[in-house]
């Protein structure tokens, strides 16, 4: 006999396991399907560490969503065995007509948020180890900081076992509707549900066709670099920084382990078409990119690299999450296109789909993020 469930969610990663434990702490009989185990290193989800930031320059309709996210973050923290959330704050850096910068003012103002702007030699006393361009604006966000990415995830999992979800490890081939609701075929078994959320990542092309031509997938490096200066050591007031620079965006990390100072560039990406065939080698321009880019404005950070990694960035056409029921499909719900931002908004995406599910509607300003915009 297939099992039914009240919802099933396909897609048990950053954001799949923050929704299905949000349904599971309400009462929902849920189920989460992923091919792989949560806080695994296959998708969008992995590399030791993620920035959370409130003063938000994509646009500032994600700060009502981030000031919630934030607050659960630091619920999700206090509760936890293992750190999650070391609130360090973060320095970004670029020019006062860039894309950085100006965003950044606009949704501090818009929002009341602490924002603190600096000039390049105030930067350089409070922050030795920067040395940032000296026609560069500088702000710091306080309330910004690094979530453990993998344990986060695993940490949502755990709870929503805890509160009765049931998670199981297969490969989903398919989803069809049925009179009264939804049928998911895995690679072993049948499930039957009322409704379906599906948080796909870099598989949304693959699981709903609707997105085929709305999401392109990027490949992403993330590298690190040896390090022995305490000037970039976590818990020595080092920050995490963003500086935009031309045609870049390089992000990187204190370091927290012997693996040392981790940087990456959130611009650019190389596009693919499968997951599965993502090309994890190191790309050397990449490398010397970043590297440059260390050599300026980190000079204190050793030149080894020590270790390397790739991810996936699933973009949007708009650079905007597709957030809510799909069109033209009711009671099957999508988070898709997240676009390399998405993963710090994780807890409040388990909030707005768990309202969906069992409200029909949430409170939260989710309007701008509506897959209809696309139709």
């Amino acid at each position: 006999m297939t099992a039914h469930f009240d919802c099933i969610v396909v897609g048990v990663g950053g954001v799949g396991s923050a929704v299905i434990h949000d349904l599971a702490a309400r009462g929902v009989k849920v189920l989460g399907i992923d091919k792989h185990d949560p806080g695994h290193n296959h998708g969008s989800s992995h590399g030791e560490t993620r920035i959370i930031r409130l003063v938000y320059f994509e646009h500032p309709d994600y700060v009502p969503l981030l000031k919630r996210a934030l607050t659960r973050w630091q619920e999700l923290d206090l509760q936890s065995p293992e750190p999650l959330f070391h609130q360090i704050g973060l320095l970004q850096a670029g020019p006062s007509d860039g894309e950085v910068i100006p965003g950044l003012i606009a949704a501090a103002r818009q929002h009341q948020l602490d924002m603190q702007e600096l000039t390049a030699a105030e930067c350089h006393t409070r922050f030795p180890g920067f040395t940032p361009n000296p026609e560069d604006q500088l702000i710091f966000d306080p309330n910004a900081g690094i979530l453990r990415v993998e344990a986060c995830v695993r940490r949502f999992a755990d709870k929503a076992l805890d509160s009765g979800a049931e998670l199981i490890r297969e490969e989903v081939i398919g989803w069809s509707r049925t009179s009264t609701g939804f049928e998911v075929t895995t690679d072993q078994q049948r499930f039957t549900a009322d409704q379906l959320v599906i948080s796909p990542g870099a598989w949304a092309g693959q699981l709903v066709p609707w997105l085929k031509d709305k999401t392109q997938v990027l490949r992403k490096s993330l590298f690190w670099f040896d390090n022995d200066n305490p000037a970039y050591q976590l818990g020595n007031n080092v920050p995490v920084f963003l500086f935009e620079q031309g045609e870049n965006t390089f992000y990187g990390f204190p370091q927290i382990d012997d693996k040392g100072v981790k940087v990456g560039d959130h611009a650019g990406g190389l596009p693919f078409d499968l997951p599965e065939e993502i090309d994890k080698s190191v790309d050397t321009r990449e490398l010397e990119a970043v590297s440059l880019f260390l050599r300026h404005h980190l000079p204190g950070v050793g030149h080894q690299l020590n270790d390397h990694t790739t991810c996936m960035y699933t973009m949007s056409p708009d650079g905007h999450f597709i957030i809510g029921e799909l069109p033209g499909e009711p009671k099957l719900f999508i988070a898709a296109g997240l676009s390399g931002h998405g993963y710090k908004f994780a807890p409040v995406f388990g909030e707005i789909f768990a309202d969906l599910v069992t409200n029909g509607h949430t409170d939260h300003p989710i309007a701008f993020l509506d897959p209809q915009r696309f139709c």
